[in-house]
């Protein structure tokens, strides 16, 4: 009887939430929309501070770093030396992402727990959305790596970087990972309806993919010296890193909001 009891409790909860979130006013939808997309923007700053702060954790071995320009060395030391150099970069944009996804996922998961009123939910969203968005942001810094490599190797002749499109859907394909990774976890910590959940990961993600798709046409009008087709924009200059974490980051706030 006991168990049972709890149970009803736990559905009327949920119920309540539900129900709270469906019945919000036109107003109050405005509202939580820019809310969101500000928590966004709030994370991305805090992300690229955390990135700043981070900085390069992995670094090569000595007898490789020691390897002075203009040096020709050994067919097989180059192989090392290659080999080497993607395995700390992917680590390194691992650590990066994954930090970046657990900033988003803090701030998203307190942001819905307290737009549903500090409900019994909203630490648990929170804690989920951060798990999810290290795993995977984690994930989304070796992609970002490997279709780096990818759109090099596909350059044309005689080019010096890759092809827009190329650089697009790098892009795209890392922060789709990040943002389907905050969607998941809004997904597992909120009790809401299965069509409710699918939708949160559905367009979340999509929200994620147009910003990371929007940041080389945005930076190639605003900011002609940001270097786009790397797959982390550098420190150098500042607006770059910034305008690659925002876009994403206060979109996915907007769908977030938008989706209650």
């Amino acid at each position: 009887m006991t168990s049972e009891n709890s149970v009803t409790s736990e559905n009327s909860v949920s119920e309540a939430d539900t129900s709270r979130a469906s019945t919000v006013p036109a107003g109050g939808a405005a509202v939580r929309c820019l809310s969101m997309m500000t928590a966004g923007l709030v994370a991305a700053g805090l992300s690229w501070k955390a990135m700043g702060l981070i900085g390069d954790v992995f670094v090569l071995p000595p007898k490789l770093a020691g390897l002075s320009f203009g040096q020709a060395p050994p067919p097989e030391v180059q192989a090392e030396l290659a080999a080497a150099t993607l395995q700390m970069n992917i680590k390194n944009a691992g650590l990066w992402m994954a930090t970046t996804g657990g900033i988003l996922g803090m701030v998203f998961g307190c942001g819905i727990g307290m737009l549903r009123g500090r409900s019994r939910s909203g630490l648990r969203v929170a804690i989920v959305t951060i798990v999810a968005g290290c795993l995977f942001g984690g994930i989304a810094g070796a992609a970002a790596i490997g279709a780096h490599v990818i759109a090099r190797q596909n350059m044309a002749v005689g080019a010096t970087s890759p092809s827009d499109q190329l650089v697009l859907l790098m892009h795209s394909l890392t922060w789709l990972i990040v943002s389907a990774g905050i969607g998941w976890g809004i997904w597992l910590g909120t009790s809401r309806p299965d069509r409710s959940r699918v939708d949160a990961v559905v367009v979340v993600g999509l929200a994620g993919l147009v910003g990371g798709c929007l940041f080389p046409i945005i930076a190639g009008i605003v900011f002609p010296s940001v270097n786009s087709s790397s797959p982390i924009p550098y420190l150098d200059p500042t607006a770059g890193r910034i305008l690659w974490l925002s876009l994403p980051s206060a979109l996915m706030g907007l769908a977030i909001g938008r989706n209650g």
